[in-house]
């Protein structure tokens, strides 16, 4: 079986920064909680490293992933108790990567007054068709809350690779998911968890701002929310680190938030590739603002 990894493209994943973010992983520590699961990737890191579920005082749940985007989480949760039927949907789905007409009826689905009632695997079979067939991979709602990314034409498209769902249903076993504002998971850390925070991004201007992942957006007053409630877990002992763009505001507000709680931190800059830019050659001259407290 190959190992983990993250089923869904998501703009701002983690995927390039995780050999740069590894050495700052504690090396044991009990439950792992992340309040913005997104694609996954420093959890299925952590989980081929062995660090998940490693300590043997841990409790039932070694894992908590949250995530605000309800079509996200119930991904996971089909893939860790429905991967049967998930997969009988997404082989109806392969057969037509390459049609637009069938893109975009299954993606008005969304418009139908009972959608959210459908069943699960129904709907997390849609949320991954789109996701490897819809327009440079994003998830981008309006402000109704209806998906609204173009067709990608892609050549070859795979929405069904039967290995790595299986690879992440093993997984996900015993990982608590919720759906919920990201106190919410927050509130469940003692001493001894580690905490990986991958918020939605302070934008760099007023036209960069892709974080339109839920209709309810992430503002500055969000962020400052976040930056207080991850002073309050870091001084309970927990291991917290986090990303953002890098910023002064944001710099500034970390640096306010947890020397207010007497807590240690520390920073680093790491150069990144933007891929949102429809023009590859314009993909470049990221840099992401690193936070932790240990």
């Amino acid at each position: 079986m190959p190992d983990a990894r993250p089923i869904l493209k998501w703009v701002g994943g983690k995927g390039q920064l995780l050999d740069r973010l590894q050495p700052l992983f504690p090396l044991k520590f009990n439950r792992y909680i992340e309040p913005f699961a997104g694609a996954g990737a420093v959890f299925f890191r952590l989980y081929n490293l062995g660090l998940i579920g490693a300590n043997p005082r841990l409790r039932a749940v070694p894992a908590v992933l949250n995530d605000f985007n309800g079509e996200l989480m119930t991904v996971y949760q089909v893939v860790r108790d429905h991967l049967d039927e998930l997969i009988d949907e997404l082989a109806r789905h392969q057969a037509h990567v390459t049609d637009p007409d069938y893109y975009y009826y299954i993606r008005n689905l969304d418009r139908e007054p009972d959608f959210r009632q459908w069943p699960a695997p129904v709907r997390a079979a849609r949320t991954i068709f789109l996701n490897k067939t819809g327009y440079n991979g994003l998830y981008r709602v309006n402000q109704s809350g209806y998906f609204n990314v173009p067709f990608g034409r892609y050549t070859h498209p795979n929405v069904l690779d039967q290995a790595v769902l299986k690879a992440t249903q093993q997984a996900l076993q015993r990982v608590d998911l919720m759906c919920s504002d990201f106190a919410q998971p927050l509130r469940l850390a003692r001493k001894g968890d580690f905490i990986y925070v991958d918020p939605p991004y302070q934008p760099l201007s007023r036209t960069a701002n892709f974080t339109a992942y839920t209709s309810r957006g992430f503002g500055w007053c969000e962020q400052e929310r976040l930056a207080k409630w991850l002073a309050r877990v870091a001084r309970r002992g927990c291991y917290v680190l986090i990303n953002n763009a890098d910023t002064p505001q944001v710099r500034e507000l970390y640096r306010s938030a947890f020397g207010e709680k007497g807590v240690l931190i520390r920073q680093q800059v790491f150069e990144t590739t933007r891929n949102i830019n429809s023009a590859p050659d314009a993909r470049s001259g990221g840099r992401e603002l690193t936070v932790w407290n240990y």
